[in-house]
């Protein structure tokens, strides 16, 4: 017998016996990768953690396959809700999860067996309230797993070091899916994930802020599937729009809580690459589209965006839901 959980309003029916350790997984129309993604979490060498699945309004076949792996196993749960997208089918995990930790996982990527056991293990060693481990980039097109260069050197960092790296954008990335929480972190400093693309980046630099301890592992657990809809294949407006964002969510957390200026030079530094990457993004789009009307225009919006989010003039917003851009990325058509 397999248990379902619906969410209703903000009714959460609590479940006995939690284990200390709840894996959140939001499905949406992933029928073509889901059954490998269940059965890497199937075989997880560590056994006493629960698995919630947030059906987030699939059409395909996603929902047959997520009642598969519920009905033989006891400790998967399923979350039904109407499509509201990834970062608030995370919330939805979050408010149904009564674990100590909680942990992330895309329902098109899959993990090493000791992903759980290595993390938790971890974070019971050194009382931390993140653990992050490294991954491989995976092209199933050529069944080839390229492991990612340049993750911090293993270790225990304190939030403002760690603040520092992740930040950067470099040797600490702000995928949610590599890490393990404690579930305090959300739920004492009133975090959410943002509705948006790109909400990884908005939100795992404010629960690094809020942690005492951060550590790095250099095992290789968990696997990132480079598939043709992947979000990184497929940028277009409102994409590169919330990308941008997410580098103004992240300046006006910095100004909240008085800490900008400690990282001024290491913003300075990743919004300069964002703007390279969001001028080959725009150049992408518009290239995809064999429409370049517009082009000059949208360049020029990802230049005074960036060069806003990260100038000495910036002003804070009362909040961080409230950021939006000065200038918006438009769709090639809409010129």
């Amino acid at each position: 017998m397999h248990y379902c959980l619906y969410l209703v309003s903000s009714v959460v029916f609590k479940m006995n016996d939690e284990p200390d350790v709840s894996l959140i997984i939001p499905v949406y129309n992933v029928e073509k990768y889901l059954r490998k993604a269940l059965v890497s979490v199937e075989n997880q060498t560590f056994k006493d953690f629960k698995v919630i699945i947030v059906n987030d309004g699939s059409t395909d076949g996603s929902y047959d396959i997520i009642e598969e792996f519920t009905s033989r196993n006891s400790n998967f749960l399923v979350i039904n809700q109407p499509n509201r997208g990834v970062g608030a089918a995370r919330n939805a995990g979050i408010k149904a999860s009564r674990s100590k930790y909680i942990s992330f996982m895309d329902s098109d990527d899959f993990l090493e067996p000791d992903f759980l056991k290595k993390m938790y293990v971890t974070a019971l060693k050194y009382d931390s309230d993140i653990v992050c481990c490294n991954f491989n980039f995976y092209y199933p097109k050529i069944n080839t797993k390229v492991c990612w260069p340049f993750m911090a050197v293993p270790g225990v960092y304190s939030s403002d070091i760690a603040l520092k790296k992740i930040t950067s954008c470099i040797s600490m990335l702000s995928f949610a899916w590599n890490k393990f929480f404690k579930r305090e972190l959300f739920v004492k400093n009133g975090i959410e994930f943002f509705d948006m693309y790109y909400e990884d980046s908005a939100t795992s630099p404010r629960l690094f802020y809020f942690a005492r301890k951060i550590v790095t592992l250099s095992d290789v657990l968990y696997n990132y599937v480079m598939h043709d809809s992947s979000i990184t294949h497929c940028m277009d407006a409102d994409k590169i729009n919330d990308f941008i964002k997410s580098l103004g969510i992240l300046r006006n957390f910095y100004e909240k809580h008085g800490i900008y200026r400690k990282f001024r030079r290491r913003m300075r530094a990743y919004s300069q690459r964002l703007s390279l990457l969001n001028y080959y993004n725009v150049f992408a789009m518009h290239l995809r589209s064999a429409n370049f009307a517009g082009f000059l225009q949208n360049i020029s919006a990802v230049k005074k965006s960036i060069k806003y989010f990260a100038s000495d003039d910036y002003s804070p917003y009362d909040d961080d839901f409230s950021v939006d851009l000065p200038l918006r990325i438009k769709e090639p058509k809409e010129f």
